[in-house]
């Protein structure tokens, strides 16, 4: 039986946890374990404390090192910008996950800060706009990192709207707008145009 390893990445503001709610998506994803830190906060802390945080992020790693124990399918939010991301997709990968990867992009930080801004006042998380910044650029290089361990890739735009701009599957590209996104550098469509 197939492992999946959904992979929902994009900074912070970009829509994420948005794409996951949509009906847009696979229904099978949705029953696989889900694990994304900011629920997990929610559940029971406060985003606003360092403590919920990182408990909330122990969680994490206990739920993701059971699937990978009990070889279950699972979906993940990611910014997509620290090294650890890169060793998990690493081990799932080595362990035989499939590797399905949703990326929204947008086309600069500043919205994506605005969009933190208005969720912080709607009693949402927030995140320091400084990092925020530093997301944006990391994201994409890493974007660039794992193009190749991904199975299944589906890109967004989210600048204004969601609009899906690749969409990758099975050795073969089925639908490639990604001349529609500014965000999208000469490497990372290089990339995609080689797969």
């Amino acid at each position: 039986m197939d492992k999946y390893f959904y992979i929902f990445a994009g900074v912070n503001g970009a829509g994420k946890s948005t794409l996951y709610k949509t009906n847009f998506l696979n229904k099978d994803i949705k029953n696989t374990i889900r694990i994304n830190t900011d629920e997990i906060v929610y559940s029971f802390g406060d985003w606003k404390s360092n403590i919920d945080q990182i408990k909330a992020g122990k969680i994490a790693i206990q739920l993701r090192n059971k699937c990978f124990l009990e070889e279950k399918s699972f979906n993940e939010e990611t910014t997509l910008t620290g090294k650890t991301i890169l060793k998990i997709i690493d081990k799932a990968k080595d362990l035989g996950y499939k590797i399905h990867l949703y990326y929204i992009g947008i086309d600069n930080p500043e919205i994506a800060k605005e969009r933190v801004k208005n969720r912080v006042a709607r009693g949402g998380h927030g995140i320091s706009f400084n990092l925020i910044e530093k997301r944006y650029y990391k994201s994409l290089k890493n974007l660039e990192k794992i193009i190749h361990q991904c199975d299944f890739i589906e890109i967004f735009d989210n600048s204004k709207k969601f609009i899906r701009i690749f969409y990758y599957e099975n050795k073969q590209v089925y639908e490639n707008n990604i001349e529609k996104a500014n965000w999208i550098n000469k490497k990372l469509k290089n990339l995609l145009n080689n797969l």
